[in-house]
């Protein structure tokens, strides 16, 4: 009887040992060791792939991964929706000088570029008319 009395306090004090909140230090971990210093917006530089929106009519964003380049496209008084009371509209894909594809959302995809330099231009088409009133043109590369 002593003997799972003695089995049973241990089965209890290592269970209890068990349970603390012994959480693990995070394997990366960041240091900070940077002085931070105030800057005016007007000092900060643009980053390739990113425009400011605040005075662009035509505001594309894009980030390549692989061989796949994602667009965001921010068009002031146009809607890619159906049921928008903006002034519908439709993007024009060239890649390489080359009509690729009309596009009729705000954000797409372009999948599968070969490796190497890409000239993506994007023209943007206002309701039913035929010619583009705003473009955009950026360079991608795909390693």
């Amino acid at each position: 009887m002593k003997r799972q009395k003695y089995i049973f306090i241990l089965l209890v004090i290592f269970v209890l040992a068990a349970c603390q909140k012994d959480i693990p230090e995070p394997e990366t971990k960041a240091e900070a060791n940077f002085e931070v210093n105030a800057v005016k917006a007007e000092q900060v530089l643009q980053v390739s792939g990113m425009e400011s929106s605040a005075r662009d009519p035509f505001f594309v964003r894009h980030q390549t991964k692989g061989k796949d380049v994602f667009v965001e496209c921010i068009a002031q008084d146009v809607s890619f929706r159906k049921q928008s009371s903006k002034e519908k509209g439709k993007i024009i894909l060239y890649i390489n000088g080359k009509k690729k594809d009309e596009i009729h959302s705000a954000a797409f995809i372009i999948k599968g570029l070969p490796s190497g330099k890409h000239r993506i231009g994007l023209e943007l088409v206002k309701g039913n008319s035929a010619e583009a009133s705003l473009k955009k043109d950026f360079l991608v590369v795909i390693p």
